[in-house]
């Protein structure tokens, strides 16, 4: 019986693996076909005089940028804000780090907000320091910077905050994405660009 069961299930376990070669097949096919900026071409193909008569389905990235940014509104934290530094694109931030941030993201054109507010599960509200949007994918993606981990009543606000965001379904790593510094680790710019450039461009 014991061989009759080891037949059994490896005749079982080699059916399963042909029919995953066959779907990997098919959905590498659907993928080299698969092109979503056709259904943007459209418009793009018509004249201008054309354009201005038709409101596309699908807006093209300008247009997605623009909506976007109307969507997402900037300078929302009512925290007194103690010292200013100015951006390359002119807001004012709070930190020579968030400054650097930001300047960052407007090098790399990647549209973004300074402290925009956003309504958690539980009614309450939180403002982190950055929303981004991801053009490619049309998605919005948050970043937080935690500058002075060394102190140990705002690591612990830090641990707080990002806890909020995870039990509100914002997850780590992929919708909300950090920078931090401390008193004896300085800001990591290779390591942020990095990041900025694998989840947003």
């Amino acid at each position: 019986m014991d061989t009759v069961r080891k037949i059994i299930q490896r005749d079982y376990d080699e059916a399963v693996y042909d029919k995953l070669l066959i779907l990997r097949y098919r959905l590498e096919r659907f993928l080299k076909l698969y092109d979503v900026s056709e259904i943007e071409n459209v418009f793009n193909k018509l004249s201008d005089a054309r354009k201005s008569f038709v409101k596309p389905i699908y807006p093209n990235e300008i247009e997605y940028v623009k909506l976007w940014k109307e969507q997402h509104r900037g300078n929302q934290n009512s925290f007194p804000q103690k010292m200013s530094y100015t951006t390359v694109n002119g807001e004012n931030v709070r930190s020579k780090s968030e400054k650097i941030i930001a300047d960052m993201f407007y090098r790399l054109g990647i549209p973004y907000c300074y402290e925009p507010r956003i309504k958690l599960d539980d009614g309450s509200y939180l403002c982190p320091d950055f929303a981004l949007l991801n053009v490619k994918e049309r998605r919005t993606v948050y970043w937080e910077h935690f500058g002075l981990l060394s102190d140990e009543g705002y690591a612990d606000k830090t641990f707080r905050k990002l806890n909020a965001y995870e039990k509100s379904g914002i997850v780590l790593g992929k919708d909300i994405l950090f920078s931090m510094e401390a008193e004896s680790i300085p800001l990591d710019l290779k390591l942020i660009e990095h990041k900025a450039r694998f989840h947003l461009l």
